[in-house]
């Protein structure tokens, strides 16, 4: 009888770890990746935005997303992400295209606001 219940606990444990390996251990890899993506696409906003806000005169759009693209870079391999080039450059120009839809809005509030007359 103890031998019997020994078998049937064994059938039960083993069934358990290879549901935990087939479930859930691919969700926990798709939860890291989710939060690492939302990281990245975060400090893709944040250097775009200080990027613009901080290089200003002879400072051109390829001279500023290259100093985007390098620090980018550095804080991926610094968290040991790997992402493609293009992968970045999308993130970087999705970042660009988001900084500009903001802006007008905000001029088109500013617009409303005061009449349609420029401040």
């Amino acid at each position: 009888m103890n031998e019997l219940l020994f078998e049937v606990l064994r059938a039960v444990i083993v069934l358990a770890v290879v549901i935990v390996v087939r479930y859930a251990v691919p969700y926990l890899r798709l939860k890291v990746e989710e939060s690492q993506y939302a990281w990245i696409v975060q400090w893709a906003e944040i250097a775009v935005k200080s990027a613009e806000q901080t290089i200003f005169g002879d400072g051109s759009s390829a001279e500023k997303k290259a100093i985007v693209t390098k620090l980018l870079k550095d804080m991926l391999i610094k968290k040991n992400i790997s992402i493609s080039d293009e992968q970045l450059n999308s993130l970087i120009e999705a970042a660009v295209y988001a900084m500009k839809q903001d802006k007008r809005i905000e001029l088109s509030a500013v617009e409303s606001a005061t009449g349609g007359e420029t401040v």
